[in-house]
């Protein structure tokens, strides 16, 4: 195991296995040098998101699954051991983490349990679960406005997402024995991507593997699960709708300027103005203008890769609209403050976000999270946070300037403006007011995301380079 900890790259995990149902990822700890293992894992099925249906019943199987786990998980947690599964759009993410000499046991508990859900599952228990899952989805619809506005944004933005009331309808009538019949097959076909990284040889991390293979027996899947991003067409696009929950008396807007797919230099570009905009955006909006409590500015990415620059406000005080039209103004003033920086004041902040990019991990857990990030997102770039730094220690103000006239500026043709608004009841009169050119209702999503072009997805990535 030191050998291999020396040969080892200290920054990058390789590939030890790639069939058609099992691609491992290993990394020995040969930084921290600690007694533990981080194993993360996804089972890739289109199973679970192909309808509101399937993702109701994911949900169920998951649920279910803790349920039995209860009682030697609990056991595990007092050993230092921990491990947590959910469904999410392209699969079931699990995780067991902890000292590394009993790990494998755990793994194999869980990988058997999976094996029988269906078989453990009474119709009391599924009642259970179901009414459990319903109660969360119902508190979904009376959480905070800001919430309902992000959910609001990938609606509009992710071209295969259930509304939350698609799902409401969806499970409502689900049975016990809709549950059994989908629970024995739903993981047949499935591809597991894994990485193990810790203080484990490449055959134990390879014993691993063989759990989850010999234990679920997978077929080789047809098609990979596809997160598909709409491309917007007009320079801006809004989505309104009511509040959810009749008494919440705040409004909501969040905004996305779309920039696409990118490249590093672009990514860096963003990284270093989502750095810039931050104090000043929460100064004028929050500090001197009071507009809301919650003001909030950053990156938000759609699929794997479609990113843009993403500001939301909360307010009890004004409505959408003029939320929408105060953040218009702020990023109109925001452009002379960057013409303003002095070359100090922009070296500061290039240094500031380069620090940030290249900030070493604290413990394992960070590590692993790092490098589950890009599996997951099947970019492979382990050393992306490096390279971005190297970009970002390039950029100059001019640079920067031109991608936010570009991107962000009003009447550029290139930029692509969502304002997702939703109206607290008490302003619902105004949702018929100052309408965008293209302004998407609640009813009309469907038809606005069948009618709108999409991305392409990014080109599949030659992993063989990464091998062992």
């Amino acid at each position: 195991n030191d050998d291999t900890k020396k040969t080892t790259p200290k920054d990058e995990p390789r590939m030890l296995l790639d069939t058609p149902t099992c691609r491992l990822w290993y990394k020995p700890d040969n930084v921290f040098d600690m007694p533990k293992v981080n194993l993360m894992a996804q089972l890739i099925t289109t199973t679970v998101y192909d309808s509101p249906i399937s993702s109701c019943l994911a949900s169920l199987f998951v649920t279910c699954l803790e349920e039995h786990s209860n009682e030697f998980t609990y056991l595990a947690t007092t050993a230092g051991l921990h491990c947590s599964f959910f469904a999410d759009r392209s699969g079931i993410e699990m995780q067991v983490t902890g000292y590394s000499h009993k790990a494998h046991v755990l793994l194999q508990r869980i990988v058997n349990m999976i094996a029988k859900v269906s078989d453990l599952t009474t119709e009391e228990l599924f009642n259970r679960v179901k009414d459990k899952i319903m109660k969360q989805f119902q508190n979904f619809l009376v959480s905070q406005p800001y919430q309902h506005a992000i959910y609001g944004l990938d609606m509009c933005l992710e071209a295969c997402k259930w509304s939350m009331h698609d799902k409401i309808q969806a499970l409502e009538p689900l049975t016990y024995n809709d549950f059994v019949a989908y629970a024995t097959r739903f993981l047949d076909r499935v591809r597991i991507e894994l990485l193990v990284h810790g203080n484990v040889t490449p055959d134990q991390a390879k014993m691993m593997a063989s759990i989850f293979t010999d234990g679920l027996k997978p077929k080789e899947l047809f098609l990979s699960p596809e997160l598909r991003v709409t491309r917007l067409e007009n320079e801006e696009t809004t989505h309104r709708f009511a509040e959810f929950n009749p008494n919440n008396s705040n409004s909501c807007v969040g905004i996305v300027y779309q920039m696409g797919p990118m490249d590093l230099p672009t990514n860096a570009t963003l990284s270093l103005l989502n750095h810039l905009i931050k104090e000043p955006a929460f100064n004028v909006l929050r500090t001197e203008e009071q507009l809301g409590y919650i003001v909030h500015s950053g990156v938000k990415t759609s699929g794997h890769d479609v990113k843009g620059l993403f500001i939301l406000i909360q307010s009890d005080g004004h409505d959408p609209i003029y939320l929408d039209q105060r953040i218009e103004a702020f990023l109109k003033n925001f452009r002379s403050h960057i013409v303003g920086l002095s070359e100090d004041a922009f070296a500061a902040n290039i240094k500031a976000v380069a620090q940030l990019l290249l900030e070493k991990n604290k413990n394992l857990g960070e590590e692993s999270y790092k490098y589950w990030n890009v599996i997951s997102n099947q970019t492979y770039i382990f050393r992306k946070y490096e390279m971005l730094a190297k970009e970002v220690k390039g950029l100059t103000k001019s640079k920067v300037l031109q991608f936010f006239d570009k991107y962000v500026l009003e009447k550029s043709p290139h930029r692509r403006k969502l304002s997702v608004q939703v109206f607290a009841h008490k302003v619902l009169g105004r949702m018929k007011e100052d309408m965008a050119p293209v302004t998407v209702a609640e009813d009309e999503l469907k038809e606005f995301k069948r009618t709108t072009a999409l991305y392409p997805l990014p080109k599949e990535v030659n992993v063989e380079k990464l091998a062992i």
